[in-house]
Formats: structure tokens, C-alpha cells, sequence
């Protein structure tokens, strides 16, 4: 394989599997996230379970690092599998915190700039208070964002699948 110029069935394969995991991502985005979720939760309270067996039953030393991993890995792997959307909502929460925080300043500066005059306060608000209302939407709507990232990237792989079955064809 030439990965300069791989061929057309190379090519072809890979917008085929860009396709189908666009299409899945497109039609099952919050159920796969929650699934996902859930998997990484049984992982952990297995593999948690698994250093409490080998701290209290095999007991071949002192060590005490196999019960600091199993509880937190049980607890934490219960909690995912259980409440998934904990996890997956926690992070476009925090990005909205953090959006929220750093616009407020952006409108102080905008003032600022206003005050001293400056030509391009109006823009620096604007885009200050985009940003804001961005923010608050994250904190409200953890999950609708959630899942419209996941179509987002749907869409753009089916896109690049597009591109690359067309590609296949024009330089042959």
C-alpha cells in the first residue's frame, strides 16, 4: 500500500466505514454515548472487584494499593454504569461555567474599551455576549449539546465519505 495514493478499494473501504459510524452517529448519538458509558462503568467495577479479591482473599502482601484502586473502581465504575449521564453531562457543563466566566470578563474589557474610546468595543461585546449566551445554554442543556455534537460529527463523516467515494472515481 502506497499511503500517498492509496488505491481505490482502499479508499472505498474507508468511506464505506466513514458512512455506516456516521450513520450510527447520526441515529443512535445519545444512546451510544450512554451505552459507552455504561461499558466503561462495568469495566471499572470489574477491574475494581477484581483488586478487592486480590487484596482480602489472595492476600499475598500488605500492599495496600489493590484496595486504594478496587473501592474508587467499584464506586466510580457503579456510578457510570448506573447514572451515565453524569459523566456525559458533566463536561459540557463545566465548558459552560467556564464560557460563562471568561464572557463576563470579555464584557468588562469590552467596557473598558469604550471608555477608553477604543473603535472595536462593539465587537468585542458582541462576541462576548454570543459567548455568554453560549454558556448558558451548555449549563442548561448539557445533553442536547451532547447530542448535537455527536450528529455534527455524524453529518461530517458522511460528508467525507461523499468526498472520498468521488475522490475513488475522479482519479482513477
Amino acid at each position: 500500500m502506497n499511503r500517498l495514493n492509496p488505491s481505490r478499494s482502499e479508499t472505498l473501504s474507508l468511506a464505506l466505514m466513514y458512512l455506516l459510524f456516521g450513520l450510527v452517529l447520526c441515529f443512535f448519538s445519545g444512546s451510544i454515548l450512554t451505552t459507552i458509558v455504561r461499558i466503561l462503568g462495568i469495566i471499572l467495577v470489574v477491574y475494581g472487584g477484581f483488586n478487592l479479591y486480590q487484596y482480602f482473599v489472595v492476600i499475598k502482601s500488605t500492599n495496600m494499593s489493590p484496595m486504594f484502586i478496587g473501592i474508587p473502581g467499584v464506586i466510580i465504575g457503579l456510578i457510570l454504569a448506573v447514572w451515565p449521564h453524569m459523566l456525559i453531562n458533566f463536561f459540557p457543563i463545566l465548558a459552560g461555567v467556564l464560557l460563562t466566566f471568561n464572557s463576563i470578563a470579555q464584557i468588562q474589557k469590552s467596557l473598558v474599551m469604550k471608555r477608553a474610546g477604543i473603535s472595536s468595543w462593539m465587537f468585542s461585546m458582541v462576541i462576548a455576549l454570543i459567548m455568554l449566551f453560549v454558556g448558558i445554554v451548555l449549563m442548561i442543556r448539557p445533553g442536547n449539546v451532547i447530542n448535537m455534537i455527536m450528529s455534527l460529527t455524524g453529518y461530517a463523516l458522511i460528508a467525507e465519505a461523499v468526498v472520498l467515494t468521488v475522490q475513488a472515481f475522479v482519479r482513477a
